[in-house]
């Protein structure tokens, strides 16, 4: 999805408490990302957006659940000519719970099966009833067994989702016409070219991908080119092999006439002492057209791993390579040690490095936790900018700023509810900016320390790594390395919450002593009913200026009430209060106010919300001490509720109303004071 510059109207701010003195407001614009950073997460979830507007695929894999797949082998010989894709796919695995009869895979339709063998070259029946391939086996196989498989087929892939397997046509440097193939697989387009089991849970441990085209072509996948061999006819068959773990949607194929350009990250002494020496193979594949150099930000990718190596460990593929194959899809694809670009900004190739680290060595279980994704990735793009911020001024806050204005317009909850359309799963404002917001927040709320080991911590955590996780797996992660307790903030920002806080408040001082307290009132309301949590509990930092700039102050407070009275003291006579000033917070705009002096008598400052139904929030000042009665009189003059305030001492204070119990209607609320008393009107409805 395009994330394009919109300008709309600042967000009302619904709440029980109207700010005093607002300083400034300021109109809700989407920040300008600098043209040179490029948007990684945009060019991941743009084209992808595009490409899901065609027919829809199924998302439920179809295969047996009780066969765990251990190799592929694709041995396909695809005709770039007529556009078909086929050969033979041998698929190994174990039987695991119960006995297999019958092996069942995820095949299209589109695909035509013309025979089925044992490893040992047996023949089987099969039947191929929609996207499913169903072999029946000589005779069942008990829980430990294995089963080797071997497909022949072939057929023309169906263009759907983000592309499956698409053939295409561009002009080389010749001027003469190639034809160029990719494949894209994610989430449900395996199924489409070639029969695996379709789903991210079942990884196998090593995959060997054989393709042969003619020899004005190159062949790019995962893993190393074990082989380049001249074949008949003027053919040329690229063997590749990746001996770790990997599921079906990030194993890749990549032809075209390319120009391959070859390299080495060398791991830098400062990094060597943490995780010893790395000399890792780069591998990039650049279409062989006007401008065949390498891009930039692909020969920049050595300075881009040594920023994600500080932060999330050691490279996890680091027996195989890392690269680029240029596709003519209008974005990025993280196929597993060679990601398959439609650009090359540093932003992208930040984003579809980090990948490697979260979403290929770490896949989701299942899809619902493709946050865990994108997410991860697109703070990536942050962190690089921010480590190079002196090459890069300011592209790391303009970064930030997008994404945040991104993530307020997020539907659902962050763990998707629905994934059967594919549009709802790439939405760029939620797995995306929504996910990196969250992981920005997580380190406001754990700090800068904790935060980085978390995320090391999750790279490295023996129960994930090489597999596949789930949101409730971090989040184990997250709490034993910062010791905090942090299921709230999960559950609010990612497995049940919607939506966003918006805040306002208001602020009083008093002279006192030397000093000058301060009274500072948060209110907390949601935009209904795209948020469903009542409260967002969430450390708050509050900043007042004062008089005297050396003595501004900051503090953090526990925000866990929609209405909350914060009570400290300054060294100077405060001006200004603001909420959350750096921002960490996922939140409606809120204005800085201005601070003033409680007013010399019984002052009622709210009263919300009005009209009330079964309750309302009182916010009143005193400047003296005694106590405060509470008289509530109907339009007849009967007072029909009466009772003490619960505070004390003077300046600000919190009351709150049981109405349950009144009629609709007009009330006028009086408070009595020793020095004097104050009213104000307000309605029932029921």
């Amino acid at each position: 999805m395009r994330h394009t510059s919109r300008r709309i109207l600042c967000l009302a701010l619904a709440l029980a408490f109207s700010p005093a003195g607002t300083v400034r407001a300021q109109e809700l614009r989407a920040p300008r990302i600098p043209q040179a950073a490029g948007d990684g997460a945009a060019g991941c979830a743009e084209a992808k957006s595009a490409f899901t507007a065609l027919p829809a695929r199924p998302s439920a894999s179809l295969a047996s659940v009780n066969f765990d797949v251990t190799y592929y082998h694709l041995d396909l010989a695809p005709d770039l000519d007529l556009g078909t894709v086929g050969g033979t796919v041998r698929v190994e695995g174990d039987v695991v719970g119960s006995a297999l009869s019958a092996l069942s895979l995820d095949l299209a339709a589109s695909m035509t099966v013309t025979g089925v063998a044992l490893g040992d070259g047996t023949p089987l029946v099969y039947s191929h009833p929609g996207a499913v391939l169903n072999i029946t086996l000589p005779a069942p196989v008990a829980p430990g067994g294995s089963v080797t498989v071997d497909i022949t087929y072939g057929g023309t892939p169906v263009v759907n989702g983000f592309g499956n397997f698409v053939f295409g046509k561009r002009v080389n440097a010749s001027a003469d016409t190639m034809i160029v193939a990719w494949s894209l697989s994610e989430p449900y387009g395996a199924r489409e070219w070639w029969p695996c089991k379709d789903h991210p849970s079942d990884k196998a441990d090593s995959v060997r991908v054989t393709v042969t085209v003619p020899s004005q072509y190159r062949v790019g996948s995962q893993g190393i080119l074990e082989s380049e061999t001249p074949a008949l006819g003027g053919m040329t068959t690229y063997d590749w092999v990746s001996r770790y773990p990997i599921s079906s949607y990030l194993v890749s194929v990549a032809i075209g006439d390319y120009v391959r350009y070859q390299g080495t990250y060398t791991r830098p002494d400062s990094l060597v002492t943490r995780f010893g020496p790395l000399s890792l193979p780069l591998d990039h594949l650049v279409y062989n057209d006007t401008n065949s150099d390498l891009p930039n930000g692909w020969a920049n990718v050595t300075d881009n791993m040594e920023v994600l190596e500080d932060w999330f460990g050691p490279y996890p593929f680091p027996n195989e390579k890392y690269g680029h194959a240029e596709f003519t899809f209008g974005g990025g694809m993280e196929h597993q040690t060679m990601s398959s670009m439609g650009g090359s900004s540093p932003g992208l190739v930040s984003h579809e490095l980090a990948h490697q680290w979260y979403g290929d060595s770490i896949s989701p279980r299942q899809w619902r936790h493709l946050w865990l994704n994108e997410g991860f990735a697109t703070y990536a793009e942050y962190i690089y900018w921010a480590a190079r911020e002196p090459d890069f001024p300011g592209t790391a806050a303009a970064v930030l700023a997008s994404r945040y204005w991104t993530a307020l317009r997020a539907p659902g909850t962050l763990v998707l509810a629905d994934t059967t359309s594919v549009n709802n799963m790439f939405d760029g404002t939620r797995v995306y900016a929504k996910g990196s917001v969250v992981l920005h927040m997580l380190r406001y709320v754990v700090g800068d320390t904790a935060f980085r080991d978390i995320l090391a911590a999750w790279a490295d955590d023996p129960a994930v790594r090489y597999g596949v996780g789930e949101t409730d797996d971090f989040i184990r992660v997250a709490e034993t390395v910062s010791g905090l307790d942090l299921a709230t903030f999960f559950r609010q920002w990612v497995t049940d919450g919607t939506g966003y806080p918006s805040y306002a408040f208001s602020s009083y001082w008093q002279k006192e002593g030397a000093d000058y307290r301060v009274w500072a009132t948060v209110a907390q309301t949601q935009k209904l009913p795209q948020s469903n949590v009542a409260v967002f509990e969430m450390p708050l930092e509050i900043a007042v200026h004062t008089a005297v700039d050396s003595l501004d102050v900051r503090l953090r407070v526990a925000n866990d009430r929609q209405n909350q009275v914060f009570d400290f003291t300054v060294p100077a006579r405060p001006k200004s209060v603001t909420l959350d000033p750096d921002k960490w917070i996922l939140r409606a705009d809120v204005d800085t106010v201005s601070v003033s002096q409680v007013p010399s008598y019984p002052t009622i400052l709210a009263l919300a919300p009005n009209p009330a139904r079964n309750a309302v929030t009182l916010q009143y000042t005193v400047d003296q001490g005694g106590g405060v009665f509470m008289n509530v009189y109907d339009v007849r003059g009967r007072r029909v509720l009466a009772r003490p305030s619960t505070s004390t001492g003077t300046g600000v204070r919190l009351e709150t109303l049981d109405t349950s119990r009144l009629a609709s209607g007009v009330y006028f609320l009086r408070l009595d004071t020793p020095h004097g008393q104050t009213t104000q009107k307000f309605v029932v409805l029921r």
